[in-house]
């Protein structure tokens, strides 16, 4: 038979169970090292960030915050999304003006007396 060779035995895993025993360093110490590594070009401290470049962008606050949902024809809903685009405006302003139109309707029904 033939023999296999052995493999090279693993160094083990360091133990750092007796790291307790290393004292703490200094305040003095530490300064003498900061300012050494300091010396060598590496800094303690972050940077600074640097200013953006550009202003950041105003965040524009939403005027229509609620939401409704109505149940209607398809037909409504086809004759609101042309009004919207006819007028230009956005479904939250064309709901506050045809309830306005609706409300002056209303108003003058009221004063004809129908």
């Amino acid at each position: 038979m033939t023999e296999k060779p052995t493999a090279p035995s693993r160094r083990s895993i360091t133990s750092f169970a007796d790291d307790d025993d290393i004292p703490v360093p200094t305040p003095e110490q530490r300064a003498a090292a900061k300012s050494a590594g300091e010396g060598l070009g590496f800094r303690s401290e972050k940077p600074t960030p640097a200013a953006p470049k550009r202003p950041a962008r105003k965040v524009r606050e939403a005027k229509y915050t609620d939401a409704i949902h109505v149940r209607s024809l398809p037909e409504d809903r086809e004759r609101f999304e042309d009004f919207v685009w006819r007028n230009r405006l956005s479904r939250g302003e064309a709901m506050t003006r045809l309830l306005d139109y609706a409300l002056a309707e209303e108003k003058r029904r009221a004063a004809a007396g129908d």
